[in-house]
């Protein structure tokens, strides 16, 4: 009674596809738009990250290059706070 079909529970409608993706987008934007790595605590960053990869993975092949930049994002952003610590 309960069971229902992966495939289609984890299907998103269009409007849900393109709310995540404004979403990944804009979170992008602000990660491209820092010089500098913006959480006080790492924890923080952990969070962004998992939060970013599980929506980048439920847009399937459209959300892999979101979230190869994401990851870029992210290389830069903890050298920028490595650097700031020597």
């Amino acid at each position: 009674m309960f069971a229902q079909d992966n495939a289609e529970r984890e299907t998103l409608s269009e409007a849900q596809r393109f709310a995540i993706h404004s979403r990944l987008e804009a979170t992008l934007a602000r990660l491209e738009a820092t010089a500098i790595f913006p959480w006080r605590d790492p924890l923080d960053a952990v969070h962004e990250e998992n939060r970013f990869e599980r929506d980048s993975k439920m847009l399937g092949e459209e959300g892999t290059p979101l979230w190869a930049r994401f990851d870029r994002e992210m290389d830069r952003l903890h050298a920028t706070q490595f650097a700031l610590e020597d």
